[in-house]
């Protein structure tokens, strides 16, 4: 991989290819939430004045996650940066999988190993495993017990387990942090307010590391890295508890909805879920049709032409109707 990959949301693009008018879109290609958390009006002086100090949101973020954190501007940053501290000898990456890892890894000319399940890993001493849990966009899920072994056997190995947990929100127990527990050395572990949260503006994410990771990663952030708003925003999205208890009932619900929408129009097999998209495995012909034949009727999926898949985005009521009328006129 050379080029920079290419990501969901390149909603410009789409409306010059098919001349479609932006407004007119219906965005299902990104995974975020279309229902955010409802930002309020923000004091003048989140405005006005630089960040004093993280450590509130840090603390608001402990209680969220289960597990001392520390605040980064997107977990991307995370992703980018971590290849320049982590003296790996190989990485495994999985064979598919957000490709802004491999990407990175590439960059600092790390040797990189392929994987397809995590029985497959024979890891050596100083080997980082990159896990993306749940997968993007294969949606697979593995269990945080499994994880923990894993990221236990690395440890003795003098390894790494990068976990990307950027899409677990809607689902805490998936999470290996989430029952506030002794963790591994070995593990990092990635979050982000974008997808659960809808915020993927605000550029905030989080990071769980050992000490010495922290102390390599954070003099790379600089000061004010993330800004005021970003991080009032997050402190109060992340209390919210009430709104993370209706918002993970509603992306359940919509999930159901979009998984039965789309299973009237593909085989069972050929499609997997998660609460904030769902995923269709076809033939490349197929998928690449299917890509065209919605963008044609101005509804923006994300195209996998590398993999064959389809990725469809959680979306309202008025959504799924239009996708809806959509596949109607469309022959699989």
């Amino acid at each position: 991989m050379s080029a920079a990959p290419l990501h969901g949301g390149r909603l410009l693009a789409a409306a010059e290819q098919f001349r479609i008018p932006l407004n007119d879109w219906l965005d299902l290609s990104t995974g975020i939430n279309p229902t955010s958390w409802p930002v309020p009006a923000l004091p003048d002086h989140v405005w006005q004045r630089l960040p004093d100090s993280y450590a509130p949101l840090e603390a608001v973020a402990g209680d969220y996650y289960g597990a001392p954190v520390f605040a980064v501007p997107g977990s991307q940053w995370a992703i980018q940066t971590l290849p320049s501290v982590l003296n790996a000898e190989r990485v495994w990456l999985p064979l598919e999988g957000y490709e802004e890892h491999q990407y990175w890894w590439q960059q600092y000319q790390h040797r990189m190993l392929k994987y397809e399940t995590l029985d497959s890993i024979t890891p050596q001493h100083g080997d980082s495993v990159v896990v993306i849990n749940p997968n993007n966009p294969t949606t697979h899920t593995e269990n945080p017990e499994t994880l923990l072994r894993l990221a236990d056997h690395l440890t003795t190995l003098q390894g790494h387990l990068i976990l990307d947990e950027a899409f677990v929100d809607p689902t805490p127990h998936a999470s290996v942090l989430h029952q506030n527990r002794m963790l591994p050395d070995s593990l990092v572990v990635l979050r982000s307010l974008g997808k659960f949260f809808g915020l993927a503006g605000v550029r905030l994410g989080f990071v769980y590391c050992n000490d010495a990771i922290r102390a390599r990663l954070q003099p790379k952030l600089g000061p004010w890295a993330i800004s005021h708003p970003a991080a009032w925003i997050g402190e109060q999205a992340l209390q919210d508890t009430q709104w993370h208890r209706h918002a993970r009932a509603w992306l359940m619900s919509q999930q159901t909805q979009l998984h039965g929408l789309l299973q009237q129009h593909i085989k069972p097999t050929q499609l997997h879920s998660t609460p904030l998209f769902c995923t269709v495995q076809l033939p490349s012909a197929k998928a690449t049709d299917l890509f065209n034949h919605c963008a044609g009727q101005g509804i923006l999926l994300r195209h996998f032409p590398q993999w064959d898949r389809i990725r469809v985005g959680i979306t309202t009521k008025n959504g799924l109707e239009r996708l809806q009328s959509a596949l109607q006129c469309w022959d699989l």
